[in-house]
């Protein structure tokens, strides 16, 4: 906590007239004042807020002893309790880390008893409806002045997020997530391209070209008619690229020319865009059982040489998945083309920055400065290394750092023992924009990532929770995701279909969800 001036001053005084009067006397000790506060989210001011009183729990302490921090996280694997990462990250940090993983799925629950309990761990993650509530009942510190004194990644990263988070708006309680989402694109077959003498499409004409010729021009050469144009599924964004030349972001909410808010299926283009897919759709040109196929089994198609695209972050078709997941020698080949539609529209939805999402600590803490100090660490590339990949020369090594090369050594080579020894499983933990996962892409994933990013569609983010939204939304995404199947299965008129799904939108909280989001966006642009 801060003194004021005139306090620092009144105490230097002090301190000096003793000091004369009692040559004797080394040191004072005086009692630290909590000061005056001022109300605001920067991390370059103090902050009071109401979230929580830290003045008694998270003093720094002046010990060499490793301080205890405990952490909540989700994830899909199984690290031991006691692994290499994170003694390693003791090491670092002078913590001791004792970290609950439990499954996505019942992380929920999982904050909700402990904070029931009154025992949330020091650092968890948090966000919308959650977090509002955990900093009602007085169970987030505000940790504004630590950031600023001992968090210098953490404000390089996210300073613009932490104060654009509505849940800051009397201090600094939510540190929110760092990376970027990744962006959908096309990823195309160039192989089986060359093999037609096709070039990348630019546009939809020349796109369904070459969807036609990956379906019926045997573009792998083998004599057999067993592939087709493009990977498909009952999610509309596997078509984003298609919605983005009708400049339409899938997904997300748009504005109107009239200054309202509406969901995407409200775009003037939206049956157009459906007639194209349709198209796709009725010539056989996508995967057959899209309507049912999982998720794996749609990737599989890819992976196994029977698609020639998929709609998916390039991270998949040419990284994470290559080689080990292709069965054809060789490899195949891709590539990201831009569609553009009649206008010249393209890019598929933006990836804008979480301010309602990430992480949080405990008003009962009982070391923030240590606490934030191992968030900021975890904040920085050497952090996310460790986090992502491991304990360098004992885990992996580098073999061209600069180009984000590396292998793993010995009996790490293993996957389920990497992870065991909680290599990755803790790589989300405060990862900064430039994490060790973006750095350690290969270069033609490096540059559609960047591509994927700089051609994408903003659309209105709406930043505070709507009531409408958390009464209604359930209902309502269910009510589009059957108008959209429906709409793609049929032969006949699409319009009477669209028209009967917006109108039980509309009925189903639609229409007061409009009101609210628009009065939302209207108050969060100063319009």
């Amino acid at each position: 906590m801060k003194r004021t001036v005139k306090q620092i001053c009144c105490l230097i005084l002090s301190f000096t007239m003793i000091v004369s009067m009692v040559y004797a006397m080394a040191a004072c000790s005086v009692k630290q004042d909590s000061g005056d506060k001022g109300t605001s989210t920067s991390v370059d001011k103090t902050s009071d807020g109401s979230g929580s009183d830290t003045s008694e729990t998270s003093q720094p302490e002046t010990t060499d002893e490793p301080v205890e921090i405990s952490i909540i996280m989700s994830g899909d694997n199984t690290p031991a309790e006691d692994n290499i990462v994170l003694q390693e990250l003791g090491k670092r940090t002078n913590t001791i880390i004792k970290i609950t993983y439990v499954p996505g799925s019942d992380l929920a629950t999982k904050k909700s008893m402990l904070a029931a309990s009154g025992s949330l761990p020091d650092i968890f993650p948090t966000g919308g409806t959650e977090a509002t509530e955990f900093k009602e009942a007085g169970l987030l510190a505000e940790v504004g002045d630590f950031i600023k004194q001992y968090a210098p990644n953490i404000i390089e990263n996210v300073r613009e997020s932490i104060e654009k988070s509505p849940i800051n708006e009397d201090g600094v309680y939510l540190i929110p997530n760092a990376p970027l989402s990744k962006v959908k694109q096309i990823c195309m077959r160039t192989d089986w391209l060359k093999n037609l003498g096709m070039e990348l499409p630019t546009d939809l004409d020349s796109l369904y070209e070459v969807y036609y010729a990956f379906t019926y021009k045997d573009p792998d050469k083998d004599g057999a008619n067993d592939t087709f144009g493009l990977c498909a599924n009952a999610d509309p964004t596997i078509f984003a690229s298609i919605f983005g030349a009708f400049g339409i972001p899938v997904g997300k909410n748009i504005e109107l020319s009239d200054g309202s808010i509406t969901i995407w299926t409200k775009h003037p283009k939206f049956l157009d865009a459906m007639e194209y897919i349709r198209k796709l759709r009725k010539d056989g040109l996508i995967e057959p059982d899209w309507a049912t196929i999982p998720t794996m089994d749609m990737f599989g198609k890819l992976w196994n040489g029977v698609a020639g695209a998929i709609e998916w972050e390039c991270v998949g078709p040419t990284n994470n998945w290559m080689p080990s997941r292709y069965v054809e020698d060789p490899l195949p080949t891709f590539d990201f083309p831009v569609i553009k539609g009649p206008d010249r529209s393209h890019g598929t939805s933006a990836a804008i920055p979480d301010v309602l999402n990430g992480w949080a600590f405990s008003s009962k803490c009982k070391n923030l400065t240590a606490a934030v100090k191992l968030a900021n660490y975890c904040m920085s590339e050497e952090g996310s290394d460790l986090l992502y990949l491991g304990v360098e020369n004992v885990m992996y090594r580098w073999t061209d750092k600069e180009n984000g090369k590396y292998e793993y050594l010995g009996e790490y080579k293993d996957l389920a023992t990497h992870r065991a020894a909680g290599g990755y499983c803790y790589w989300v933990l405060f990862a900064p924009k430039n994490n060790a996962e973006l750095r350690t892409y290969n270069k033609q994933t490096q540059e559609g990532v960047a591509l994927a990013h700089k051609i994408s569609i903003q659309y209105p983010y709406i930043i505070v929770t709507l009531k409408t939204r958390e009464e209604y939304g359930a209902d309502m995404d269910q009510i589009i995701k059957e108008m959209y199947v429906e709409m793609l299965s049929s032969d006949g008129d699409l319009k009477p279909i669209y028209d009967s799904g917006i109108a039980r939108w509309e009925e189903a909280g639609g229409k007061e969800w409009e009101v609210e989001a628009t009065a939302a966006w209207k108050a969060q642009e100063g319009k």
